[in-house]
């Protein structure tokens, strides 16, 4: 139980980070039904590229202000056909995501500027399309034009799964090209300013609620008050993740105590039948010269052996099992020294509190009704 909670922790943990605590995430929303007729009747335009541009004009104290277009356009190199997606952005995505090129370069602010065929593929991409070769200098055809591969991304580890906190794409199998090629060469003729997401990043994580309602105002004042877009800010998430987990602590700490309770009462009962059983051992020793604390002391200790020994096995299958789910289920289970510690310990505990009262009960044993007992 341990392993399962600490696992789902560090999965959601692993995840927010990767927005970045100190970013603000603004995303496009589809509208339906009478929002839409209503965002129609204002002429909303949804997401724009000069959304991100006005918010980077604003803001100067931001760190860095960077939009996204997806595209869904198949990439072929020859007769291979990669299962990754476009993403148009500019020079500044690689340091406010903190996701960098392994080999070759990023999209530079020339290449923004003049919409140059470049692009900037991911570590899977690379394996799906040029295998173990070098592709930086090659060619790509991205729909029906060719684009040169000037950079490969690094390598992140992205965590999918049901214990998934929120849904995050493989970055690793976007292909990067210039924000201004994307808009010009794949645009939407309905919304041609259109992009899907804007990625904000500030100083510091104490900035981000300001910042974050600064531009909620400025986006509100430029959409007309429609409600076309998200706000994200994954230092929430994970504040709200780690409130969750507790609770989720909690709820898994209580279904322990209930088999603790239960296995405890079950170790009492076995003892006191031993100790039943046993009366006229425990009459033989106390005639032979045994203490009541010589007696305490044995019954004692085989009570904390019986339960530090279901401990051990109960550590052992414990460790299968986190194993066994994390292989078959897809979740993440964390083994560490802390909760083996815990179990183990614990189990010892049990023993002790559960073991007093029978151990008392043969240690104040009359010696000559133990001896006449049948």
């Amino acid at each position: 139980m341990l392993s399962i909670g600490e696992g789902a922790k560090r999965s959601a943990i692993e995840q927010i980070k990767l927005l970045g605590t100190n970013n603000i995430r603004v995303n496009y929303v589809k509208l339906t039904g009478e929002k839409a007729e209503e965002a129609e009747k204002k002429l909303a335009r949804g997401l724009t590229y000069h959304d991100g541009q006005l918010i980077r004009t604003s803001l100067p104290n931001v760190k860095g202000v960077t939009p996204m277009r997806f595209v869904e356009i198949e990439v072929m190199l020859g007769n291979k056909e990669s299962t990754g997606r476009v993403v148009g952005t500019d020079d500044s995505y690689e340091h406010v995501t903190n996701f960098h090129t392994a080999e070759g370069r990023f999209i530079s602010a020339m290449d923004v500027q003049e919409a140059k065929r470049v692009c900037v593929i991911g570590s899977e991409v690379r394996q799906e399309l040029f295998g173990y070769r070098n592709p930086v200098g090659r060619r790509i055809k991205i729909g029906d034009t060719w684009f040169l591969v000037v950079g490969v991304m690094e390598s992140k580890s992205i965590k999918e799964g049901k214990a998934s906190v929120i849904k995050l794409r493989n970055i690793n199998k976007d292909i990067y090209i210039p924000i201004t090629t994307a808009l010009k060469r794949y645009t939407d003729d309905d919304h041609p300013e259109a992009i899907e997401e804007i990625a904000i990043q500030v100083a510091s994580e104490s900035q981000v609620l300001t910042t974050s309602e600064i531009v909620k105002r400025l986006l509100e004042r430029t959409h007309d008050g429609v409600q076309d877009y998200e706000i994200i800010i994954p230092a929430e998430l994970l504040a709200q993740s780690q409130k969750t987990q507790r609770v989720f602590n909690i709820v898994m700490g209580s279904i322990a105590a209930i088999s603790l309770l239960v296995g405890g009462i079950g170790i009492m009962n076995i003892m006191l039948a031993s100790v039943t059983e046993r009366t006229k051992e425990i009459g033989t020793r106390r005639a032979l010269g045994a203490t009541e604390h010589d007696i305490l002391g044995q019954f004692l200790n085989e009570t904390v052996l019986v339960s530090v020994t279901g401990g051990v096995i109960g550590i052992i299958i414990g460790f299968i099992m986190a194993k066994g789910i994390n292989l078959f289920a897809g979740w993440e289970t964390v083994i560490s020294l802390y909760s083996v510690v815990i179990s183990f310990g614990i189990s010892a505990l049990v023993g002790i509190v559960f073991g007093i009262y029978p151990a008392r009960k043969a240690a104040k044993m009359d010696p000559i009704a133990a001896l006449r007992f049948e």
